[in-house]
């Protein structure tokens, strides 16, 4: 309700002005700003309520998050004309240290990963949209100790994420290319991990082999295949950029092709390790760091129109009443 008066009234009051100084060339924006961006205020204050549910989703199963997150922001473009589809493509991960001395001990390695997942684009107008996607994501890291002459040590941590991009989108119209750029916040969600180790000490243990295990958070006492983080960020946050253009393809569907890079604002942990990762002596762990990301993506979007599909629908209620009478 209070959506629909403050719309009205920027209309009336545009409309005004339109009139009096006869202002053609700013219209389109002024009502984008009236129509669209208040749509883009009330869908702020639901981002602002999941950044306080986030905080609490140890204590809430992902799915119960996954249904809300999904509600919230459909219900803000009831009335919208959006592009919903997939995407994938491979990453580039690098690995930000808090304390770069950790790198004199051991030489760790960018590594290349995958990501898939839905995209959901609002069409604000022609020159504006806003893109959101629900992502899985792989990152991995493989590192090594500089060698030694007695000791040696090796691992591969291997993490999965849920990430959350909410970009703002200009866009550069043409056909059959279209252009854009985006910029806007990335939530990341750890979900779990899994490694594999190999230490001196280990090799003489298992006959020279290294040992796999999976990660649990926040557990003392953890099996024989488990290590524990305690004091795991799981909750991590970002920024993403890129730029990319559509094409189109038959029946009015789309092909995207998208580049970005995200920049991680978390660390992983606050190093609160167990004694599954210490009391080794050629290797120690450090959580301590970010992912950083390059991405290439390739995807698949259909177009919806809401607004025409409810006046389709009530088009055929009229004719069926109009057969009745």
């Amino acid at each position: 309700m209070l959506f629909n008066i403050v719309t009205q009234k920027c209309k009336f009051f545009f409309k005004i002005k339109r009139e009096n100084y006869q202002i053609k060339s700013y219209m389109p924006f002024y009502l984008l700003f009236c129509e669209h961006n208040i749509k883009l205020f009330f869908l702020a204050k639901n981002i602002n309520f999941f950044v306080g549910l986030l905080s609490n989703l140890s204590k809430m199963k992902i799915y119960h998050f996954l249904f809300t997150f999904i509600f919230c922001l459909t219900s803000s473009f009831v009335q919208a004309q959006y592009w919903i589809g997939i995407k994938g493509g491979p990453s580039l991960i690098t690995h930000d240290y808090r304390y770069e001395t950790y790198k004199d001990s051991f030489d760790v390695a960018r590594n290349y990963n995958f990501h898939l997942g839905a995209i959901m684009t609002y069409v604000a107008s022609k020159r504006f949209s806003v893109t959101s996607e629900l992502n899985y994501e792989r990152r991995s890291r493989t590192l090594a100790n500089i060698p030694s002459i007695t000791d040696s040590a090796s691992s591969i941590f291997n993490t999965h994420y849920l990430t959350i991009p909410i970009l703002l989108q200009v866009n550069f119209p043409g056909a059959p290319q279209s252009f854009y750029v985006n910029a806007g916040i990335k939530l990341n969600y750890w979900l779990a991990a899994t490694g594999t180790m190999y230490t001196t000490d280990i090799g003489n243990n298992t006959g020279g082999e290294s040992i796999d295990y999976t990660v649990v958070f926040d557990e003392v006492n953890s099996s024989q295949k488990q290590k524990s983080i305690m004091d795991a960020n799981r909750m991590q946050y970002g920024l993403s950029a890129g730029a990319g253009f559509y094409l189109d393809v038959f029946g009015g569907d789309r092909m995207l092709f998208d580049f970005r890079y995200n920049y991680s604002h978390s660390n992983l942990g606050f190093n609160g390790l167990s004694n599954d990762f210490e009391n080794m002596l050629s290797y120690y762990e450090n959580f301590e760091y970010r992912n950083h990301s390059l991405t290439v993506s390739v995807g698949y979007l259909l177009f919806y129109n809401s607004q025409l599909k409810r006046k389709g629908s009530s088009s055929i209620k009229q004719k069926k009443r109009k057969k009745r009478r």
